[in-house]
């Protein structure tokens, strides 16, 4: 999803944007999204199978909510979850986060939509269903005061743009992805941050600076507000990653990777230019002009 911030963005066309350069080989990183299983219109739907629970998990507290619940582990990570992505596909949430276990993710979320700290919203793209997930405001109190959230970790509540919804609910799939190679290198993922975050740190400080500088002198500080934040400026503009992971490595170091979904809506010169930027890119799918699909696959293939 393109939110990056331009320098003249009212000038921008078609024509500078498929300018953008083709990186270098070293410099493209894509990566395939695992596929997401959405039941289609006709199929039946997985229902709860009784209210007890069978996995051998036991209640506990939440540290100092706004609100006491009796939540159990995996229901106060789900919460955790939620708020730090804003949305998420029930599909991958039991996949990920309750290794495929239907009823268990049904018994939880009933109960979380029970205390009135989540909420469900159904998705139809043509004849596909799908469910995301979101905290209330009561949802996002309690985790923001849950002390395993994590110094510096934002929490969101609700829904954004409804155009949107579908895209931002999936950087949760493509957070396990990443995040599982991470560990693989025996690192730890400490913080993650959406573009929302990072979009407020790049428009704040440019939008009071630009009414008084000089084209040139906007240009410099708008590199110096890129860097502060460990973003670029390419082709003019400052793009913004869907999502920045900010883990410990296995030295102990701190360290960071930003990463771009990449839908089928996406052109070529899209991809191009957020590689260039120095973004991992997870892709859905390929372009939608035949030359941008020949691009893109020659992309991939690098």
């Amino acid at each position: 999803m393109s939110r990056d911030v331009y320098e003249h963005e009212s000038e921008r066309d078609v024509a500078s944007a498929a300018a953008a350069p083709t990186p270098s080989r070293e410099a493209v990183v894509i990566k395939p999204l695992p596929t997401p299983e959405h039941p289609t219109r006709d199929a039946s739907e997985t229902r709860e199978q009784g209210s007890g629970r069978e996995d051998g998990r036991t209640n506990d507290r939440l540290r100092e909510p706004v609100e006491r619940y009796r939540l159990s582990p995996a229901e106060q990570q789900t919460l955790r979850d939620i708020g730090r992505f804003r949305a998420i596909h029930t599909a991958d949430l039991q996949r990920y986060g309750y290794g495929n276990n239907a009823r268990a993710l049904t018994s939880d979320l009933r109960r979380l939509r029970e205390e009135g700290l989540v909420k469900q919203h159904t998705l139809w793209n043509q004849d596909r269903k799908s469910t995301v997930v979101v905290l209330t405001k009561k949802g996002q109190r309690a985790v923001e005061r849950d002390p395993q959230t994590g110094t510096g970790q934002k929490v969101y509540s609700g829904l954004a743009k409804r155009g949107e919804i579908a895209h931002d609910a999936a950087i949760y799939r493509m957070y396990q992805a990443e995040s599982a190679d991470i560990r693989a290198r025996g690192g730890t993922v400490r913080r993650v941050v959406l573009d929302y975050e990072l979009k407020r740190k790049v428009y704040s400080p440019l939008a009071k600076d630009r009414p008084r500088l000089k084209p040139e002198e906007y240009t410099k500080r708008q590199a110096e507000v890129a860097a502060e934040i460990g973003l670029e400026v390419v082709n003019g503009k400052i793009p913004l990653p869907d999502l920045r992971i900010e883990y410990e490595t296995r030295e102990g170091e701190m360290a960071k990777v930003d990463l771009e979904l990449a839908t089928e809506h996406y052109k070529a010169s899209q991809v191009a230019e957020k590689a260039s930027a120095g973004f991992v890119v997870h892709s859905e799918g390929g372009g939608g002009k035949p030359e941008d699909r020949d691009l893109i696959s020659e992309i991939l293939s690098l």
